[in-house]
């Protein structure tokens, strides 16, 4: 069983990245370790259903959430992915016979994306996995944990939406003596 103790950094940590916050840096680690490990169990658990990439089942779960077909570039923006992936994904999904492409009724530009009823059944298969899935990890916390931890994850994405429009700050130079020595 993989160590469920919290990734902590060294004490001499904020005076070898000085500007650098060590609860800061222990938190991000932390984040990244456990959205690694939802994101491996989650893929475990998909794979059982069908043998598709995580991108696969999150497009299938998109046009299936929509109600109704999408353009490719619809589906590309909420997968967050570019265009070129979005066609070679399309492209693997219609070849499995989970999706059909059809033109746009009123703009010969376009084509919609439609789920064929195999993709149905598989998605009425998976999103009940996904879901059980995130039950169990979240099950050791209390509603109000999660309400916090929920509250402190958007306050973090929104800090992140804004460093987007943000030029990247300049650090402090790391201070590689404090690294060579273990911090004495």
């Amino acid at each position: 069983m993989p160590n469920a103790a919290p990734i902590r950094v060294p004490a001499h940590f904020e005076r070898e990245f000085p500007g650098a916050d060590r609860s800061a840096a222990e938190a991000a680690a932390n984040l990244v370790r456990t959205s690694d490990a939802f994101l491996t169990e989650l893929n475990r658990r998909r794979r059982e259903i069908a043998d598709l990439s995580a991108s696969a089942f999150q497009t299938l779960a998109i046009l299936d959430g929509a109600g109704e077909p999408l353009a490719g570039h619809v589906i590309a923006e909420r997968l967050l992915v570019s265009s070129a992936s979005m066609t070679s994904l399309l492209d693997t999904l219609e070849g499995r016979g989970l999706i059909d492409r059809h033109p746009h009724p009123t703009d010969r530009r376009k084509v919609l994306i439609y789920l064929s009823e195999s993709a149905r059944e598989l998605v009425d298969r998976m999103l009940p996995t996904v879901h059980a899935a995130a039950t169990e990890a979240f099950a050791d916390l209390t509603e109000a944990e999660r309400e916090v931890l929920i509250t402190a994850l958007g306050t973090v994405h929104a800090r992140l939406a804004k460093m987007t429009h943000l030029p990247p700050s300049v650090p402090q130079p790391r201070q590689t003596q404090i690294a060579r020595t273990g911090g004495r």
